[in-house]
């Protein structure tokens, strides 16, 4: 018997699984696989929330963690073209880990570094709203607004994602290709 998730997959229905595991005998229609600003917000949401948990003071060997999560959440991320593109961020604004403050600004600073090539507004990095954000699982939008230019632009009309430099092969990535 082999284990999912620590779990025997004898004692999980297949069903229950979904996707490709599903059973049902019909032809299921698959569900569209999120696109890149989708996980886009959610990556960002997630690593602005890990940051405000980062220690305090953290230990030599909670920092060496903190890297190789890094490393391997850039490696894994599914869109390559932006794990390429974040790769450079991080050689140009080397990850700062000695503390939670210094680690959630340099996350925001890493966010604006993205959101400037990809032509999109920046956000004030203010540590008391990043880490208010990062604790109560929110963006920095959600907590104090999207910056009123951003927020006139957006009621007025609908941005279209940049469709260059997409990278083949990538399904979060070849989204606004049609």
């Amino acid at each position: 018997s082999s284990r999912v998730c620590g779990v025997s997959s004898r004692g999980c229905p297949a069903s229950a699984m979904g996707g490709l595991f599903s059973s049902s005998g019909e032809a299921s229609r698959q569900p569209r696989p999120p696109g890149r600003a989708e996980i886009g917000r959610a990556g960002w949401r997630y690593v602005h929330t890990l940051a405000a948990q980062h220690p305090e003071k953290p230990g030599p060997q909670e920092e060496v963690d903190a890297l190789m999560w890094l490393r391997s959440f850039v490696h894994l991320y599914p869109c390559q073209l932006c794990s390429k593109e974040f790769i450079e961020v991080c050689a140009d604004l080397p990850p700062r880990l000695s503390s939670r403050d210094e680690y959630s600004m340099w996350w925001c600073e890493a966010h604006n570094r993205v959101r400037g090539d990809l032509s999109q507004a920046l956000r004030r990095c203010e540590l008391k709203d990043l880490l208010e954000a990062g604790r109560s699982g929110q963006s920095l939008d959600e907590l104090r607004g999207p910056p009123k230019s951003e927020a006139a632009s957006a009621a007025g009309k609908a941005q279209a994602a940049p469709t260059s430099q997409v990278a083949e092969g990538c399904a979060a990535c070849s989204e606004g290709r049609r």
